[in-house]
């Protein structure tokens, strides 16, 4: 990923912390100091979303004594970072390196089933905490990694990796029905990529691709209208980078990747712009260099606007030795304050 952006008025990834001064809540982190943060908490009750459309309050509290102790999530009260998460049936969340988008009052998650040859699953949720198994959505398709979701316009798209290309998938619903359309060549240079990211930027109402290509360079480029992936945006290089996600906050554009390390973790970075255009500056890590993000690998930047404020939820990758079912989700709140 690349750098982005100058002055000292644009914000900046600053060091994850351990368990925040001063106790928790939404207002802690309103009033975070730092300019950046993603925050693990520990014994503190976090009030993530506190009004969503239908006025929900969301409660998340991530435990690091539970992921020690008993390693796994109970019925949805909370979600516990790095834990067993489980769906509205019992059986364990199967949606690895994926995304979510929201349409209505209702979230999407899609991601690669690791128990199914990396079939691209989904699952629905209306307050983040619950969520309901919807299935395979391309029971034909295996070996697709990091699906992602975008509607430029009319059908839904599906896009994700596969043999180190990316493949578009297309369904005139939200909810399966995805069937193939064409491997994707990405111009302007038609290389190997693999780490799909999706990103849906407000102020153009445009979807943006997001890949780590296989000669080190994180690409960004726009999703036309007909679903078929056009013009490049911009590039980060100049470091062994994968995994990106982008999230907009405070007129700046912040870029997540983690570097490549194979299925083991590493500490993720950020880079900043204030266009998707770039330049991509910064490079800071964006939790203390030895926790490697809390054993995790980002996969997606999840932003929630409430009535009294928007909460913005990095999404990571416990993977195990082998990214397979062993592996679990970390998810974590970050907190933006310009400076």
């Amino acid at each position: 990923m690349r750098p982005g952006s100058s002055a000292s008025k644009e914000p900046s990834l600053a060091t994850l912390l351990g368990k925040q001064p001063g106790g928790g809540g939404a207002d802690h982190i309103k009033n975070c100091p730092l300019r950046l943060t993603l925050a693990k908490y520990d014994e503190t009750r976090l009030c993530l979303c506190p009004e969503l459309s239908k006025r929900q309050v969301i409660i998340m509290r991530f435990f690091a004594i539970l992921l020690s102790t008993t390693g796994v999530l109970g019925a949805t009260s909370w979600i516990a970072s790095g834990a067993v998460w489980y769906d509205t049936d019992g059986q364990k969340i199967d949606a690895h390196g994926g995304g979510i988008v929201q349409r209505g009052d209702t979230f999407y998650w899609v991601g690669q089933s690791a128990s199914s040859n990396q079939t691209p699953m989904m699952y629905s949720s209306t307050d983040l905490l619950n969520w309901k198994n919807l299935g395979k959505q391309a029971p034909s398709v295996t070996g697709l990694w990091r699906p992602k979701i975008a509607k430029p316009n009319g059908p839904f798209w599906l896009y994700g990796q596969q043999d180190r290309y990316v493949l578009s998938l297309k369904s005139t619903q939200q909810v399966g029905g995805y069937s193939t359309v064409n491997k994707v060549h990405l111009p302007p240079s038609d290389y190997s990529y693999s780490d799909t990211g999706m990103f849906y930027d407000e102020a153009s109402t445009t979807w943006y691709l997001l890949t780590s290509a296989d000669h080190n360079t994180v690409q960004i480029n726009k999703i036309s209208a007909d679903g078929t992936v056009g013009a490049r945006a911009s590039t980060l290089t100049g470091g062994a980078y994968e995994a990106p996600g982008i999230f907009y906050a405070g007129g700046v554009y912040f870029l997540i990747v983690s570097g490549k390390t194979g299925w083991r973790s590493n500490p993720n970075k950020v880079f900043t712009a204030t266009s998707l255009s770039g330049p991509w500056t910064g490079g800071s890590n964006v939790a203390p260099e030895s926790e490697k993000t809390y054993n995790s690998q980002n996969t997606f930047e999840l932003t929630v606007k409430g009535s009294q404020q928007t909460t913005y939820i990095y999404m990571g990758d416990s993977w195990d030795s082998k990214g397979s079912t062993g592996s679990n989700y970390v998810w974590l709140p970050m907190a933006v304050n310009p400076r």
